[in-house]
């Protein structure tokens, strides 16, 4: 099959993670803002938060669809000096002795600075490529060793000596994160002290907020969509809660603190789990017992919050949206078909599945972000695509290569697990080949508004439909 079966291609914004600095300055500014030289991205968050911005840049390329923009020669300022009430600007492009009439009295100014200069707040690992916000007197995120040392050899002298960037906010004052934490705190009735900010994509941030008795985990909305999977996710914690049999799953998911809007941006707070979150380091090893404590949490799921079996047309259902991929999306609806054929049970599952959502902390394993949570999953399916990621993290390849070797070799699982009743290597080829691609589905179709495109589907999806024309019967 050629890749132009795929579909075309689709187009993809810069990434507006890199914005999400933003946060540390206020909602709202009284009077004109320029944005100077910012990689796209970072300007495109900034304009959300400031739509009436200027954004002024010597690449014309940069201006391109921008409603407000300006070009310059980097040394004569375009603008009116004294003009603006807020100027953002990357000093690296920039050369910040040409903006230095630009602000009027009392502006503020805000930039990304080498980081031999003064800055408070660092962009980890790189201003383009931010995952978190770190500052002096902030824990690290993790216990895993390797991104603890990192984490701390950012905020060293070290970092200072590496060519790498921080962020410098003049004069400091309250942001929109200050009046986020706030708002919680008064939700709670408890003090709240920001200490820590993660980067999930460019619709959400991650604050992690220190409570007189607790920390707490607040997820912020940034976008329309963030706002919507926040909703999602909402719903599929609440349903998956009703649904219960027993409460023995409780222990192993997020517990809710509070939920509100702060400034038009919803957002939803649960209680902290500090743990190990990645498949790096020595927790997470291929033969490791973290897993086993996985497996059991998707049992524990699929025991107790059952939704029957599936039947005629459940396979259309399963696989729907997967006609962004094109031609393949009937290939794969037929590959689905003895899950109907055998009635396999179905349970609620998370959907997402693996090391990064599952938290190994000192109590129960943890696992957060359900946005993915279907119902009608076939029973087990969490737990195949669990075994496949450890697959795909020890070979190192792609995960729809490690499900190819599923599908061919019914060894090629190290803990291959029951699907319903029936034992992995007892079960039909066929049916154990289906519910890897109904685990693999999910992860296609990813969080809502996703869209992994063509690419993705040619390293995934196709050698994972050519296994299936091969597998042993």
């Amino acid at each position: 099959m050629r890749a132009t079966n795929l579909g075309a291609e689709i187009l993809h914004r810069p990434s507006e993670r890199n914005g999400s600095w933003r946060l540390l300055l206020p909602v709202a500014v009284s009077g004109p803002v320029a944005l100077v030289d910012l990689e796209p991205g970072t300007a495109a968050a900034f304009r959300r938060s400031y739509p009436s911005a200027i954004t002024v840049s010597a690449d014309r390329a940069a201006l391109v669809g921008v409603a407000r923009g300006v070009c310059w020669d980097g040394r004569h300022w375009p603008l009116h000096d004294g003009a603006l009430a807020l100027l953002v600007a990357d000093e690296r492009r920039a050369d910040p002795t040409a903006l230095a009439a630009a602000l009027r009295s009392g502006g503020r100014r805000a930039a990304i600075v080498p980081a031999r200069r003064r800055h408070g707040t660092v962009p980890y690992p790189r201003a383009d490529a931010v995952e978190r916000l770190l500052r002096k007197g902030w824990p690290a995120s993790t216990n895993a060793p390797g991104q603890w040392l990192r984490q701390r050899l950012a905020m060293s002298v070290l970092w200072r000596l590496s060519g790498r960037a921080g962020i410098a906010i003049e004069a400091d004052g309250p942001g929109l994160v200050d009046d986020v934490v706030a708002d919680l705190g008064a939700a709670v009735g408890s003090t709240a002290v920001l200490r820590g900010i993660l980067v999930s994509g460019g619709h959400n941030v991650i604050l992690r907020v220190a409570l007189a008795h607790e920390e707490a985990a607040l997820r912020l909305s940034l976008t329309e969509l963030g706002i919507a999977r926040v909703a999602r996710e909402r719903q599929v914690l609440a349903d998956i809660d009703a649904a219960l049999l027993a409460s023995d799953l409780r222990a192993h998911m997020p517990r809710a603190l509070a939920a509100g809007v702060t400034h038009g941006l919803a957002w939803r707070a649960e209680a902290w789990h500090q743990g190990h979150l990645s498949p790096g380091g020595g927790r997470w090893r291929t033969g490791g017992s973290p897993w086993e404590e996985a497996h059991e949490v998707a049992r524990l799921l699929v025991a107790t919050a059952p939704t029957g079996d599936a039947g005629p047309g459940w396979a259309h259902a399963w696989t729907r949206g997967m006609d962004q991929f094109g031609e393949v999306a009937a290939a794969v609806e037929a590959a689905l078909l003895p899950v109907e054929e055998f009635r396999l049970r179905t349970s609620w599952c998370h959907g997402d599945f693996w090391p990064g959502n599952i938290v190994l902390g000192r109590g129960p394993a943890v696992v957060i972000d359900w946005e993915q949570g279907r119902a009608a999953a076939p029973a087990g399916l969490d737990s195949v695509f669990l075994e496949l990621n450890r697959l795909a993290i020890g070979s190192r390849i792609p995960i729809g290569v490690a499900a190819a070797r599923a599908v061919q070799e019914p060894g090629a699982l190290a803990a291959p697990p029951s699907l319903g009743d029936i034992p992995w290597r007892e079960a039909d080829p066929a049916l154990r080949a289906a519910c890897v691609v109904a685990a693999v589905v999910v992860h296609a179709l990813g969080p809502q508004g996703d869209h992994r495109g063509p690419k993705w589907a040619q390293e995934n999806l196709l050698p994972l439909l050519s296994a299936l024309a091969g597998r042993p019967s």
